[in-house]
C-alpha cells in the first residue's frame, strides 16, 4: 500500500499599505509610523525635543523617553507604552499641586494648622493638574510635536481628535519617568522648575482656561 503524501499549498502573504483589508497583513513599517510620517524608534530626531527639555539633573534613558512618547493606541499596544508611568506621574503632580495651593497664606477661619483646605475645591486647584492644562502646556512647549499614538481622525481639533488627552498623558508619564529614575524629590523639583517657574507656566494656562469657562 502506497503512503499518500499531503502537500500543503504555499500560502502567499501580501503586505499592503493604506486602509485595513480583511485577510491581508499590514506592512509593519506603516503600522509603526505616525500619521505625519515619524517612524517609531530611539532616533535622535524622535527624542531630541524631549531630551532638550530635560536638564542633565532630570535626564532619563532613551528607552524611557521613547516609552513616555508612546501611547497604548499606537501599533496595537505592542511597543512599551506610557500608561503606568502616567499613573505614577499624575499622583506625584496631584500631590505637589495640593501642597502648593494649601501652603499659601490664608485668613480662612476654617484653616487647619494654617492650611486652607477649602481651596482644594476651587476651579483653579481642580484644573491645575488636569488634562486640559497639561495638554496645552505640552503643546505650548512643543513637547507633543512627536508622539506615537493613533486617532480615529487626526484632522479633528486638538481636543476632539484625542490629542489633548494623549498630550496630557505624555506629560504625566514624563513626571513618572523622572520619579522612577531620580525619586520623588527630584520629580517635584522638576515640576516646580519646568511647569511652574517658566513662561507661560501651568498656572498661567490654568487661569486662562478657568477664565474662559466662566465667560462661556
Amino acid at each position: 500500500m502506497r503512503n499518500s503524501l499531503r502537500i500543503n499549498p504555499i500560502r502567499n502573504i501580501y503586505l499592503h499599505k493604506g486602509e485595513r483589508v480583511a485577510g491581508l497583513k499590514r506592512d509593519p513599517e506603516e503600522v509603526f509610523t505616525t500619521n505625519n510620517g515619524y517612524k517609531y524608534g530611539k532616533t535622535e530626531g524622535n527624542l531630541k525635543h524631549i531630551k532638550d527639555f530635560l536638564p542633565e539633573k532630570y535626564s532619563i534613558s532613551d528607552d524611557l523617553a521613547l516609552q513616555v512618547l508612546t501611547h497604548k493606541s499606537f501599533g496595537n499596544g505592542i511597543k512599551p507604552y506610557n500608561e503606568k508611568l502616567s499613573a505614577m506621574g499624575s499622583k506625584i503632580l496631584n500631590l505637589f499641586c495640593a501642597k502648593l495651593v494649601t501652603d499659601k497664606t490664608t485668613t480662612n477661619e476654617n484653616a487647619i494648622n494654617g492650611k486652607n483646605l477649602d481651596c482644594l475645591g476651587s476651579p483653579i486647584a481642580k484644573e491645575l493638574s488636569g488634562r486640559m492644562s497639561l495638554g496645552l502646556l505640552a503643546k505650548t512647549t512643543n513637547l507633543n510635536r512627536i508622539m506615537f499614538w493613533k486617532s480615529y481622525n487626526h484632522e479633528l481639533s486638538f481636543e476632539s481628535s484625542g490629542e489633548m488627552k494623549v498630550s496630557a498623558q505624555m506629560m504625566y508619564a514624563l513626571i513618572g519617568a523622572i520619579t522612577f529614575t531620580h525619586g520623588k524629590e527630584v520629580a517635584e523639583a522638576f515640576i516646580r522648575e519646568k511647569l511652574f517657574d517658566t513662561e507661560p507656566s501651568i498656572e498661567d494656562i490654568t487661569a486662562t482656561i478657568v477664565g474662559q469657562s466662566k465667560q462661556s
